[in-house]
């Protein structure tokens, strides 16, 4: 099903989103203001290409423009409430920095960018899904659940560096670094309400277990995991570079803490299971 000119062309954007993390933090660090908005911008297009191209080769184009139109739309009507009426996320305003707005309160941008995120979230909840079986519980709502934490984790790095980079504003200030806490809110509930409809988009794909990610016979630099690893190399990077860069270290540890929760388990069980894949060297060395 998944061929390799399908393949290459999400892995050509998950490398490139790779490199465009330490570009971003270069052009901060060389103190760019005017390159910030660029750098910032191929970070975005990069993840959400990975992600857009990546759902096309994992469902097929119908259902990740399903998919995409899904988070589009409750996206859009969420922020947009929460920017004109405080509704979930809290009382807020998008500057022009991020250029045209839809309904004069979103900048076209912002619904588009949630996709970006979306999709490794989705993916390392359905990961983790399937290494810990959780068999007592439904999976559906469970791996929703897992997802919406993981996506809004994220925010933990992101409010602080957009809102400092005057790309919005919050009315009120909050208890973290500025922002309300019911900004989180806001996040896990957009999150929880988009994967509903994902869930019932792919749900044809699902498998027994509840997930559709990769097997135990897959390569863990194959196809299957590479969503699974941009949550996992963003959550470090974002938790380094927040460490060193901008942010700070509460920030960073709030991150590494945060998106941790989801980003660790998978990242050592994809160790574990590269150390039970690999060789063992013939005698007394096997024994060690």
């Amino acid at each position: 099903m998944f061929s390799a000119p399908h393949q290459d062309i999400p892995r050509t954007f998950l490398l490139a989103y790779l490199l465009s993390m330490p570009i971003y933090c270069l052009v901060r660090l060389a103190g760019q203001p005017d390159w910030v908005g660029l750098s910032t911008a191929l970070t975005a297009a990069s993840l959400f290409a990975f992600s857009l191209t990546y759902a096309i080769a994992q469902h097929g184009l119908r259902r990740a423009v399903a998919m995409l139109m899904a988070s589009f739309a409750i996206a859009l009507t969420l922020e947009y409430l929460g920017s004109s009426y405080g509704i979930l996320f809290g009382e807020y305003d998008y500057t022009d920095r991020l250029g045209p707005k839809l309904l004069g309160k979103v900048p076209a941008i912002i619904p588009i960018a949630w996709f970006m995120m979306l999709y490794p979230s989705w993916a390392t909840a359905g990961y983790l899904l399937t290494r810990f079986r959780l068999t007592a519980v439904p999976m559906p709502a469970v791996r929703v659940g897992i997802a919406a934490s993981a996506m809004t984790a994220w925010d933990l790095s992101l409010d602080p560096r957009m809102v400092a980079d005057g790309n919005w504003v919050w009315r009120a200030a909050g208890p973290y670094f500025g922002i309300p806490l019911s900004n989180y809110l806001g996040w896990f509930v957009t999150a929880a309400l988009i994967y509903i409809v994902w869930y019932a988009i792919t749900r044809p794909e699902q498998t027994s277990n509840g997930a559709d990610g990769p097997t135990a016979a897959s390569s863990l630099l194959g196809f299957h995991y590479w969503p699974i690893w941009a949550y996992i190399f963003t959550w470090l990077g974002e938790s380094v570079a927040n460490a060193i860069f901008w942010g700070g270290p509460l920030v960073a540890l709030a991150v590494f803490i945060g998106m941790g929760l989801f980003g660790g388990p998978a990242l050592f069980n994809l160790w574990r299971s590269m150390q039970q894949t690999q060789p063992r060297l013939p005698g007394r060395w096997s024994e060690a």
